[in-house]
Formats: structure tokens, sequence, C-alpha cells
């Protein structure tokens, strides 16, 4: 059996709505095999007791103790050599865990278009749509069933979300996502490990990537900060590996992180394109 964890970054207003405003919106969905999770637990407690030690809890208290993937952007960004290295050590061990349990990456990019806000009810939803075809298509593959855990929102927003699966799975044609046993859960990201390991790839890695390949030439903002070429060039290729890609029945290829961009138009494929190593930090 297999889970699906997915967490979004980036909000759904105009990217010009007020100084700073997201320029885009990221949902990751990590798939690790259930089996694995008691393992992958240590593992990412161990990394919280080494970059955010706390005296005098229980160790497995150390799961309510979140590092946030935007924190970790936003160290980046500053000019402190100390939260740069900090940021680059988490982020880096984060990499390593999701290689060393397979864990692989599925999810959907919004570029938006300049004065224009997302609609939140249509690009949430068919992005988690997109999210359950991929993981049950790779489910079949893996003869296996898994279910979606999605970090909560509000009641009334996480209900659409879970709807539109459900009409998915219970529509008089058939089952179109067999392999997925019921509709998306939600949780809270302080009881969720795979939850967090969403956060920190949506929020500290592919948003900063996406933003500068996609956004860079049409923004001024802390959201292109050139600072996020170190993780441009560190993690790219570590991240496309990952992904999990398939071939559908027109034989077109599947999957993956998909790119929307509707500022440019630029294709999924460029958001791992390759850079120049940057140097060490």
């Amino acid at each position: 059996m297999y889970i699906c964890y997915v967490d979004e970054s980036g909000g759904f207003e105009a990217p010009n709505a007020y100084p700073n405003a997201t320029p885009l919106m990221v949902l990751a969905g990590l798939i690790i095999r259930a089996d694995l999770l008691g393992s992958l637990t240590a593992d990412f407690i161990d990394l919280k007791k080494q970059y955010k030690p706390t005296k005098d809890i229980n160790l497995l208290d150390h799961v309510l103790i979140e590092i946030k993937g935007s924190e970790l952007r936003k160290f980046i960004r500053t000019r402190s050599r100390r939260k740069q290295r900090y940021a680059i050590g988490v982020l880096d061990k984060v990499v390593s865990l999701l290689e060393k349990y397979e864990i692989r990456l599925v999810g959907r990019i919004w570029v938006k278009e300049s004065g224009t806000q997302l609609r939140p009810r249509e690009s949430y939803t068919l992005s988690v749509q997109n999210i359950a075809e991929h993981f049950n298509n790779f489910l079949k593959e893996k003869s296996s069933q898994g279910i979606i855990l999605c970090d909560g929102r509000e009641p009334s927003q996480d209900s659409q979300v879970a709807h539109s699966i459900f009409t998915q799975k219970h529509k008089r044609s058939g089952d179109a996502i067999p392999n997925l046993i019921e509709t998306p859960l939600f949780g809270r990201s302080q009881n969720h490990v795979g939850i967090q390991l969403a956060d920190m790839i949506a929020s500290g890695i592919l948003f900063p990537i996406a933003a500068r390949v996609y956004c860079s030439e049409d923004l001024n903002s802390i959201h292109v900060h050139p600072s996020y070429e170190i993780l441009r060039s560190r993690y790219s290729t570590r991240i496309h590996s990952i992904q999990y890609f398939y071939r559908d029945t027109f034989d077109r290829r599947r999957g993956g992180i998909v790119v929307s961009d509707k500022l440019n138009r630029q294709p999924s494929r460029l958001i791992f394109a390759a850079v120049t190593p940057q140097g060490d930090i």
C-alpha cells in the first residue's frame, strides 16, 4: 500500500495584488510506501533533533516542532551565511530521505498571469484530481492500492476537493481511479511526517525554483530572489530524477511536475533544465 501526501505553497491572489504577493502556486504530492513510514519517521525525527533541537520533550514530540519550507526559503535569501548553510543542510537531508526511501513526486505548478488571480476552487481541485490520476496509474503499475492525505485547509474547501474525487470513483460509467481506496483525507501537518516533507519540497525547493525559471524576467519581488539560483543548481537534477512519469494510452508522457504557465506559456520541461552549478555556501 502507498500513501500520497499533498501540500501546497503560494496563494491564489494576483501576482501584483500587493507587495510580494506570490507569483505562482505549487501543489506537490509525495508517494510513499506505507510499510516504510516507520523507518522514514525515525530518520526524519533524527533530522529534527539535529536542526531544530528542543529540550525537555519526548522523542516522538519532535514531530510537532515543524521546520517550514517557507522558513528555509527565507533563510536562503538572507545575507547570513549561517542561515543559508542551515537551510541547505536541512534540504540536503530531506532530498536524501526521498532518494533513500524511493519516494516519487507528482504535482502541479500554476504560474499566474499578471493582474489575474487564480480561481481557488478550480485550480486547487483540478490539481488534486491530476495528482489522483497519476497516483492511480502508479498504483496500477505496482498492483497496489493507496490513499491521498492532504494538508487540511478550511473544512468547506476540503469537502469540495474530496467530493470531486468521490464523483470520479462512484460515477455510473465506472470507477475512474479504482486503485485509490477512498476519497482524499485531510490532516494537520504537525501530525504527519509525509505532509511535512511535502511542504519542504513544495515551499523550500519547487516554489523558488519555479519562480526563478518562469517569473524572474517579469517580476520584481523577493519571490524571484537571485539567491534561489543556489537551490536551482543544487536540486534540479535530483528532484527531476524522483518524479514519477508514465505513458498514457496515446503514448503521451504524463505525471511528474506539470507547469501551467499563464504568464509566458513556457513548457514544463524548463523547470529542471540544466544550470551551471553554484559554489558551496
